[in-house]
Parts: C-alpha cells; sequence; structure tokens
C-alpha cells in the first residue's frame, strides 16, 4: 500500500517536472521564431508641405480717360485779297460811320470841261439812241458790251422799270477814256455822276456807281478799225439796264 503511494508520488513529480520542460522548451522556441520572423516596420509617410498661395494681389483700378481736348478753335479764314480797284460809296459810307466826327460833304458835282458824265432818269425810252459824235452806232454797240461783261450790277432789280442810264464819254485813241473816267483817275464819283452828291442810297445811285467801275475796268477798250478821223471822240450811251 505504502508502494502504492510512493509510485503515484513520483509519477506526479515526473509529469509535473515534463511539464515545466515543456512550458520551458516552449517559450524559448517562441523567442526563436520571434527572431527568425521580418521586423515589421511600419512604412513612413511622406507628407510635403505645400504653404498656401499667396493672395492674388487687388486689381488695380483702371486709370480714368483721359479728358477730351477742348475744341480748337477754327483758324480765321484769310482776308481776301485787296483788290485794286477803286472803292464804290458803300466802302465811304463805312468809313463815315466809323470816323469820331463827321466828315464834309463833297461839294456838288460841277460838269466836266469835256461834257463827259454820267446820268439816270425816268422819261420815256423805247430803243437806244442813235450814236452821238464821231463813232457809228457799230462802235456804240462794241463799246457798250464790253462794258456790260466788266458790270457787277442786278439788272433784274430794274426789270419793267423806266429807269434809263446815259453815259457821255470822251474816247481816247488807244481805248481810254479822258477826264475822270480814266482808269488811272482817282476814284471820285462825285466829278462824273450828275446830282452824286444829292442821290439818296438806293438802286439808282448803286446803278450809276457800279457802271462807272465798269467803265474804268473795261479799259482800255477794244475800237473798231481806225478810219482816220481824229481823236480823241465823243460817244453818247442811253440804254435801260431794265432790258438787259
Amino acid at each position: 500500500m505504502e508502494l502504492h503511494s510512493l509510485d503515484r508520488r513520483q509519477f506526479a513529480a515526473l509529469a509535473l517536472s515534463a511539464l515545466l520542460h515543456l512550458v520551458v522548451t516552449i517559450l524559448l522556441t517562441m523567442d526563436n521564431l520571434s527572431a527568425l520572423l521580418p521586423e515589421h516596420t511600419e512604412k513612413a509617410m511622406e507628407v510635403e508641405v505645400v504653404s498656401e498661395p499667396p493672395p492674388k494681389p487687388a486689381p488695380m483700378p483702371e486709370p480714368e480717360p483721359p479728358p477730351p481736348p477742348p475744341p480748337q478753335a477754327k483758324p480765321a479764314p484769310e482776308p481776301p485779297t485787296p483788290v485794286t480797284t477803286p472803292q464804290l460809296q458803300k466802302a465811304q459810307l463805312a468809313e463815315k460811320s466809323s470816323a469820331p466826327r463827321p466828315t464834309p460833304r463833297p461839294e456838288p458835282a460841277r460838269p466836266t470841261s469835256d461834257g463827259s458824265g454820267l446820268s439816270a432818269d425816268t422819261g420815256r425810252f423805247s430803243k437806244p439812241a442813235p450814236a452821238a459824235g464821231d463813232l457809228s452806232q457799230s462802235a456804240q454797240d462794241l463799246v457798250l458790251s464790253q462794258v456790260v461783261r466788266m458790270w457787277r450790277f442786278e439788272t433784274a432789280s430794274l426789270r419793267g422799270s423806266d429807269v434809263t442810264l446815259t453815259a457821255t464819254l470822251i474816247v481816247n485813241r488807244d481805248g481810254t477814256l479822258s477826264g475822270p473816267m480814266n482808269m488811272s483817275a482817282p476814284w471820285n464819283p462825285d466829278a462824273t455822276i450828275h446830282g452824286y452828291s444829292k442821290l439818296p442810297d438806293g438802286i439808282t445811285k448803286r446803278m450809276l456807281e457800279t457802271f462807272l467801275l465798269a467803265l474804268r475796268l473795261a479799259q482800255p477798250l477794244q475800237l473798231p478799225t481806225d478810219d482816220g478821223k481824229p481823236w480823241p471822240r465823243r460817244m453818247i450811251l442811253r440804254f435801260r439796264p431794265g432790258d438787259l
């Protein structure tokens, strides 16, 4: 009986010893296995730090459009080239109005020594009078056509009226006129137009002034073939401007 108890104890001790060896062996085996296993390394994650983009600059304010240039003044037109022809009574009237003191009124026209001059009347008149003096009717027509080409007057304003213009001319051989009607004589309508200083400003006065100017501009006149008679010669032109 004692022997049997003793065996059981020995067996238990042996079993316990074997168990402990087994545990130790397992533990050692686990350490070896852990050494053989590859180390588990955590992969490092590369993080790129990106700085925030700088803020966009504020948009520059649009420049204000420049003010439009002031309109340039139009250049003053060049004054017309003065004409060397004598001024008519219209310019003399302007001179009187701008003078500080009234100018003396010209003396009444005196008959010229040679009888030349201009006049106007409203008598009945049906056709041009025959040429008087030393030149023929054809010469009168030739001279009158040359003067009318230089005449700057609205003859239509006298259409239907009885106003008649009479011009007594002294013609030289070279086609110029004698006396104050000569193209080189001083401009003096008071010495050529009969009753000029007493004429009111109006169409009749303007008619005589412009006809006198046309007489001066038409010189030297073209004359017919010389017939051998002496010069100068007298001619009377008489016509109604409204009929032109």
